[in-house]
C-alpha cells in the first residue's frame, strides 16, 4: 500500500513538472489567434488542449485547475459558435484564464492549496466573461445527465457550473451567488438533501437559491426541503424543462422587484 502511495505521489510530481509547459502551449495558441485572427482549426485545438488539461488535472486531484478549465472551455465554445464575442474580448478573457492557471500551477508546485485565493477571482472572471442572465450549479456524476441538463439550461440563458462533490458544492454556494442549484441525491461527501438543507439555513428569503433534487426513486416531501424533486427516468428531460420554466418565471419576477427597489 505504501509503495502504491509513493508511486502515485511520484506521478503527481512528474505531472506538476509538465503542467506549466501545457499551460504555456495553451497561451501560445491564444497569442497565435491574436496575431493572425480567427482560425477555426486553432480554436478547436485550443479547446482540445483545455479539455485535456481539465481531465488530466482532475485525475491527479488538482481540482482547482479543472475549476478554471471548465469556464475557459465554455468561453472557447462561445467563440467558436460566434455568440456575440469579439476576437479581442476572447483574447483578453482567455489570457486572464491563463493567468489564473499559472497562479494555480505555481501554488500546487509549492505544495499550497490555491482554492481560497483563486475561487473569488475565478467567480469574478466568469461573471465578466459570460453574457448569461442566470447562474446554476449542477452537482451530478453522470455525464449523460449533465449533458441533458446543460442543453436545457443553455436555452434559458443560464451560466452553468458543474461539480461532482457535495461538500465542494456547498463551499461554492456559500461563497458565490447562484440562482439555481441542481443536485443529485447521492453525491460525494455530502448528499443532495444535506447540501440543500445547509444552503437554505444560510440564506435569507430575499436571496434564496432555487433548488432541484434529482433522485433515482420518488421521495417523500417530508424527507427534503428542495423546491422541486425529479426522478431520473425517461421523463426526466420533459419534467426538468417544466421545472425550469416555472423557476425562470419566478426569477424574472424577483428581478423586477429588485429593479423597482
Amino acid at each position: 500500500m505504501e509503495h502504491v502511495k509513493a508511486m502515485l505521489a511520484a506521478l503527481r510530481v512528474n505531472y506538476l513538472n509538465d503542467l506549466l509547459g501545457h499551460v504555456d502551449e495553451i497561451e501560445g495558441a491564444v497569442l497565435d489567434l491574436d496575431r493572425i485572427g480567427f482560425d477555426a482549426d486553432i480554436v478547436q485545438e485550443l479547446f482540445r488542449r483545455v479539455h485535456s488539461l481539465k481531465g488530466s488535472a482532475g485525475t491527479y486531484g488538482l481540482n482547482v485547475v479543472s475549476d478554471v478549465c471548465h469556464p475557459f472551455e465554455d468561453l472557447i465554445s462561445d467563440f467558436l459558435e460566434q455568440k456575440q464575442l469579439t476576437k479581442q474580448l476572447f483574447i483578453d478573457f482567455s489570457l486572464r484564464y491563463i493567468d489564473l492557471l499559472h497562479r494555480v500551477c505555481n501554488a500546487y508546485s509549492n505544495n499550497e492549496e490555491p482554492e481560497h485565493e483563486i475561487q473569488p477571482l475565478l467567480h469574478q472572471l466568469r461573471v465578466e466573461a459570460s453574457n448569461k442572465t442566470h447562474s446554476v450549479l449542477v452537482v451530478e456524476n453522470s455525464d449523460v445527465v449533465v449533458g441533458m441538463l446543460r442543453e436545457s439550461l443553455l436555452n434559458f440563458g443560464y451560466r452553468i457550473e458543474v461539480v461532482h462533490d457535495g461538500y465542494v458544492a456547498l463551499g461554492r454556494l456559500l461563497a458565490e451567488p447562484f440562482d439555481l442549484l441542481v443536485t443529485a441525491l447521492e453525491t460525494k461527501r455530502l448528499n443532495g438533501i444535506a447540501t440543500i438543507s445547509a444552503l437554505q439555513k444560510s440564506q435569507s428569503r430575499m436571496n434564496k437559491t432555487m433548488t432541484i433534487l434529482l433522485s433515482s426513486t420518488e421521495l417523500n416531501p417530508a424527507q427534503h426541503q428542495a423546491d422541486f424533486t425529479l426522478v431520473k427516468n425517461a421523463k426526466l428531460k420533459a419534467n426538468f424543462l417544466e421545472a425550469i420554466q416555472v423557476i425562470d418565471q419566478q426569477l424574472r419576477a424577483q428581478a423586477k422587484i429588485k429593479n423597482k427597489n
